[in-house]
């Protein structure tokens, strides 16, 4: 079974991709391809979701969760000396996010999972320290809510 975060996370990197983002786009959950070791380059777009919280008191399929989802722009400065592959990655990853919000926020649904929001939060950026050199980073999030019913398989039916 897939799990709600990994359907966010692969419908976030789907999207990405979509926008044309000038670095690979690598989700946190996402597998490497069978007999290879799962590695990124030192610039790269890095995409995650995690559960904040369940927002009712019931056990059961549909119950409304409260998701994060974090959307990171690593660019060494080895890579990117003028600074413009930093801002064109940062601008293809805003201008994707914000493509979400509002009704945008069903490219998130699928595997069980369904969408009801998509808002965006704050962004931080830092100077950070990327193999032998250092580089930029700068970090979006959002809030994601929705609700999961697992799909029955032919074999549960």
């Amino acid at each position: 079974m897939t799990e709600p975060e990994e359907t966010i996370e692969a419908n976030l990197v789907a999207a990405l991709v979509a926008a044309d983002v000038p670095l690979e786009v690598v989700g946190a959950l996402a597998p490497a391809e069978d007999g290879t070791e799962k590695c990124v380059p030192l610039s790269f777009v890095g995409v995650m979701a995690d559960v904040a919280s369940q927002d009712l008191d019931w056990r059961g399929p549909g119950v409304p969760f409260t998701y994060t989802a974090r959307v990171s722009v690593h660019a060494a400065f080895a890579d990117d000396k003028s600074g413009a592959l930093f801002r064109n990655a940062c601008r293809a990853v805003r201008g994707a996010l914000v493509a979400l919000t509002g009704d945008g926020c069903s490219a998130l649904t699928g595997d069980g999972f369904n969408c009801d929001a998509f808002v965006l939060g704050n962004t931080s950026t830092a100077l950070e320290t990327m193999g032998d050199g250092e580089g930029m980073t700068k970090s979006y999030t959002a809030t994601v809510n929705g609700r999961f019913i697992p799909l029955q398989t032919n074999e549960e039916a």
